[in-house]
């Protein structure tokens, strides 16, 4: 299973809720991920009425699967609010409907142990927690995800929220970055986030109740120039939200200090004209069985005569 995680979701927040500009800045590596999962639904024969994209951002992978899949009611949620209010924006004119409100659930947990009424929905977006999810049980057909699950502070409890709000016979397909993500930057000295591991997503997908999961990874290669264009549009996939992060502004002095020191490192010696940087990728997939695991753990099993047996 994943291990703990040293981020602070307050933090997550508050970093993407920074990050509103249009174009993203980290729309390089997003983008591309984007289109190596879609190549992967080419394989699958699918189609679904309901979608739901965890961790939507700026709605770029909303308004794709909307285009792949005309038909489907698709619905995009994320943490950051003001990220949302841009995709909606992005909209002409707003798209809302019924649909969106059908498939939103009461959130748990509200003032006096009663449940409070989920967030008013953007067009087709609507804020919320990934790690409890306000969309119905059973409702989505498809359950996607880009980049988002390296973001989750408690990676069991988001996997079994997109079980519970998956149709049996559903499918859930996501992308999220590896264990050796930034290993230059780390090898360097840089303090980043622990990353999950293929193996222990795949773990977790299993203990959830997903059958037969399955997960492969590949390393991307990005090379920049530039130490300070780097750091800038690697922040666009987001800041440091580690809870023992350092507070505080550097100085100019120190961070002129800090970028020679990277880019010092990743030259190497003699220097190279470009600094390599590696990502490593996971993508994983699974289907949720007929017979669905019910909250309680257990799962249901059906007896059925045999045809043409009848009771002596």
């Amino acid at each position: 299973m994943p291990e703990p995680s040293d981020l602070d979701r307050g933090a997550v927040r508050r970093q993407f809720d920074r990050r509103v500009a249009v174009p993203d800045p980290a729309a390089f590596l997003l983008r591309e991920i984007e289109a190596r999962m879609l190549e992967r639904l080419d394989l699958v024969r699918l189609a679904p009425t309901r979608v739901l994209d965890v961790g939507c951002g700026l709605g770029d992978g909303v308004r794709r699967l909307r285009q792949r899949w005309p038909q489907a009611e698709v619905l995009g949620v994320d943490l950051a609010p003001r990220r949302l209010a841009v995709a909606a924006a992005i909209e002409q004119p707003p798209a809302a409907g019924g649909w969106v409100r059908r498939l939103l659930a009461p959130r748990r947990g509200g003032a006096a142990g009663r449940a409070a009424a989920p967030a008013a929905p953007l067009g087709r977006y609507v804020a919320g927690d990934a790690h409890r999810l306000p969309v119905a049980s059973h409702a989505i057909d498809l359950v996607w995800s880009n980049l988002v699950l390296h973001w989750l502070d408690d990676v069991p409890a988001a996997i079994a929220e997109w079980y519970r709000v998956i149709r049996p016979g559903g499918l859930l397909m996501f992308s999220a970055l590896g264990v050796d993500t930034l290993i230059e930057l780390r090898r360097a000295g840089a303090l980043l986030p622990a990353l999950p591991d293929m193996h222990d997503l795949g773990d977790a997908l299993a203990a959830a109740g997903f059958a037969e999961p399955v997960m492969d990874t590949e390393r991307l290669t990005v090379t920049w120039s530039d130490s300070a264009r780097l750091l800038a549009e690697l922040r666009g996939l987001g800041g440091d939200a580690r809870r023992a992060r350092r507070r505080g502004l550097a100085t100019p002095r120190q961070r002129a200090r800090a970028l020679a020191s990277l880019e010092g490192r990743l030259r190497g010696d003699p220097p190279a004209t470009a600094m390599p940087v590696t990502f490593e990728v996971v993508y994983g997939h699974a289907w949720c069985g007929s017979a669905k695991r019910r909250t309680d753990g257990y799962s249901p099993v059906e007896f059925r005569r045999p045809p043409g047996r009848g009771l002596a």
